[in-house]
């Protein structure tokens, strides 16, 4: 990012004024930079001495970045306060531009910091994998991070707003046996300036063979009370399962149903299927819908 220039004249000499970014990095260790501190250092150099291509390379340069691993800070009733003078950024310009100290000054000239003690609390880890599999393996389990919870470090108000976090999307491909991978963990954009400890966790994918198999069951109605009766009474749930689980499958671990709602007239009713093992991907269930009459 550009710094910005403005020139300014005063009486025979003209003074160039340059704003440059500043950018805080490494808070001190147990605390974390609060509030809103100043974010523009002002640079003002005098004439003497300053050509055209020294003025184009001072307004160009980067971000001035402060280290405060190194600072101390001092309570001072709620919060901890520390200055910085700002003298030192300028005798590091004068050295680059070959200027003496009385052609460049710095504004302000301390930078007044607020921080707070570094508050924490373990929060859930959700892995986030694209997993793309070879043909007939699928997903044989829940995706598990360990460790599956991790300690989010940061300003209190921060952090007490922090319910999880996810880790970095990662895209897998032709993934046909059980593995396990190291990911980095995602910063949430809305919470800057908090740190994660670890930063990366290990996720396990639970991968095996499948196969295709259907049950046929019978329709049940939501409401007990409700007197109707569909046609068919029966569906069929085709869905692949591991093949390792396949002997765990049974006709009771499913259930569909169908609500009817007098109030909304329809001469067809959506099947729903309410219950199924987890350890099982549903392909399709036949019909989707059917056909009922009200009892008397």
């Amino acid at each position: 990012m550009p710094g910005y220039f403005r020139e300014i004249a005063l009486s025979k000499e003209s003074f160039t004024i340059i704003d440059y970014p500043v950018i805080f990095e490494n808070n001190p260790e147990n605390y974390v930079l609060s509030g809103k501190p100043d974010s523009i250092l002002s640079f003002t150099v005098s004439s003497g001495g300053l050509d055209l291509l020294t003025l184009r390379y001072f307004s160009s340069k980067i971000p001035v970045r402060i280290d405060l691993s190194d600072v101390r800070p001092r309570q001072d009733g709620d919060y901890f306060w520390a200055s910085i003078p700002t003298f030192e950024f300028s005798g590091k310009m004068l050295a680059q531009l070959n200027l003496s100290e009385e052609h460049i000054t710095v504004s302000p000239e301390y930078l007044n910091l607020r921080f707070e003690p570094m508050t924490g609390r373990k929060v859930k880890v959700i892995p986030r994998l694209n997993i793309g599999f070879e043909k007939q393996f699928m997903l044989s389990g829940s995706l598990k991070a360990t460790p599956d919870s991790v300690l989010v470090l940061g300003q209190k108000e921060i952090v007490d707003n922090i319910t999880f976090v996810d880790t970095r999307l990662t895209d897998l491909k032709n993934i046909a046996a059980s593995q396990k991978v190291n990911v980095g963990l995602l910063i949430p954009e809305n919470f800057p300036n908090v740190k994660l400890v670890p930063e990366t966790v290990t996720v396990e994918i639970p991968v095996d063979q499948y196969t295709e198999s259907t049950v046929e069951i019978s329709l049940r109605v939501g409401d007990p009370a409700t007197k109707i009766k569909t046609f068919p009474q029966k569906v069929k749930i085709t869905f692949h399962v591991g093949l390792k689980d396949f002997s765990r499958v049974s006709d009771d671990m499913f259930m569909a149903q169908v609500n009817y709602n007098p109030n909304e007239p329809t001469s067809r009713l959506k099947v729903n299927l309410v219950r199924s093992p987890s350890f099982v991907n549903i392909v399709r269930i036949e019909p989707e819908s059917v056909e009922f009459l009200i009892l008397k």
